[in-house]
Formats: C-alpha cells, sequence, structure tokens
C-alpha cells in the first residue's frame, strides 16, 4: 500500500509504503563463543567420509554452562605425518570445539572428524597444552583419509609457511571459559570405564 502525505510545515511530499519492517531472526549461540552442542545421536547420524586427525585421544573435563554439558578433548599422543601433526597440535593440548561445534562426548567428536572429507578444512579452537583460556588458539586444519599422512601440498601452508593458519581467540576464550577456571561452571572429572563395562 502506497500512501502520499503532505507534511503541511515543509510543503514537501513523504511516500510511504505499507511493508512489514524486517526483523533478523536470532542466531540461536548457546554461549558467547557460539558453540552449539552436537548431541550424541546427531553425531551418530552422520555420514562417514573418512576424515581423520591421527591422535590419539581422551576424554577430559566436562563442563555445565547454561544447561550445556560438553567435553574438552584432550590429546594424548600426535602421530608423526598426521593432520594434526601437520597443524602443530602437541600431547595434552586440549580441543574446545570443531567448527564451532563442542561435542557431549569423545564417540561424538569422532564420528563428526569422521564426517569430514580427507582434504577438507576445519577450525579446532583448543587450548595449547599448560596454558589457560588467555592462550586459546584457533587452528585451521586440512584433514587426511584414516590412516593417511599429510602431505606438503601447497595450500597447507599457511603464512608461517608450512605452519597453519592460527588466530588467537583468547580474549573471548577468557569470557567463557574464564568463568570456568575461576569455578563458576561445574566441572565434572573425565568419566574412567569401570571393571567388566559396569558404569
Amino acid at each position: 500500500m502506497l500512501t502520499w502525505l503532505k507534511r503541511p510545515f515543509a510543503g514537501v511530499l513523504v511516500l510511504v509504503v505499507g511493508m512489514t519492517p524486517v526483523v533478523p531472526r536470532a542466531v540461536h549461540a548457546e554461549n558467547q563463543m557460539g558453540y552449539q552442542l552436537l548431541s550424541t545421536e546427531d553425531a551418530r547420524a552422520l555420514t562417514r567420509n573418512g576424515g581423520s586427525l591421527g591422535m590419539d585421544i581422551e576424554a577430559g573435563q566436562r563442563i555445565t554452562s547454561d544447561g550445556m554439558q560438553f567435553e574438552l578433548i584432550r590429546v594424548k599422543q600426535v602421530r608423526r605425518g598426521s593432520a594434526g601433526a601437520q597443524a602443530g597440535f602437541h600431547a595434552d593440548d586440549q580441543i574446545i570445539a570443531v567448527d564451532s561445534r563442542v561435542f557431549p562426548d569423545l564417540a561424538a567428536f569422532a564420528s563428526y572428524i569422521r564426517s569430514v572429507r580427507p582434504g577438507d578444512r576445519i577450525t579446532v579452537d583448543y587450548l595449547p597444552a599448560g596454558g589457560g583460556p588467555q592462550s586459546a588458539e584457533r587452528a585451521v586444519v586440512t584433514l587426511n583419509g584414516a590412516g593417511a599422512m599429510a602431505g606438503n601440498r601447497p595450500e597447507q601452508a599457511g603464512p608461517e609457511g608450512g605452519m597453519s593458519t592460527r588466530t588467537k581467540i583468547g580474549i573471548a576464550a577468557v569470557a567463557l571459559f574464564g568463568c570456568y577456571e575461576l569455578g563458576c561452571f561445574k566441572r565434572h572429572p573425565p568419566v574412567q570405564a569401570q571393571p567388566n563395562g559396569v558404569r
């Protein structure tokens, strides 16, 4: 609907267009970093495409925040020549998120990594070994296939010549994980497997 109004005090015509105002949809972010939880059920439904980081991992600290529970993934060992090694990961680094997704358990994390095609890139937010939230980094990693070693392809080279592309995310991570370090998140120790499959 178009309406012409004459503003008596200014002597000009104003065009009024009758339309519904556009309101941007809220983007669902489950925390200050915009991380979203990938449920175990959704992770199981992902197609296996063979992506691999080439690292041995274990459950780290379980974090509860705003009704969301997720696990930090602790790197136990990085296999030589793997995508993880090429990206510069080390034992005791703790993975926070991959592609802005956090994981309730190791199975969900592994399913997500396997769903990525070899050669595709992912972003990994992590805490370097021995570092706190202020040292958190984001690395861009090109995945290998399971059992494959990373090649020295030019597209893998970062700005420092062969190193992965990294971004410091410490300030944002401090906002989220500083609270974790100060104890305002509920922390749960890693779940230990019980003998004879008892949980």
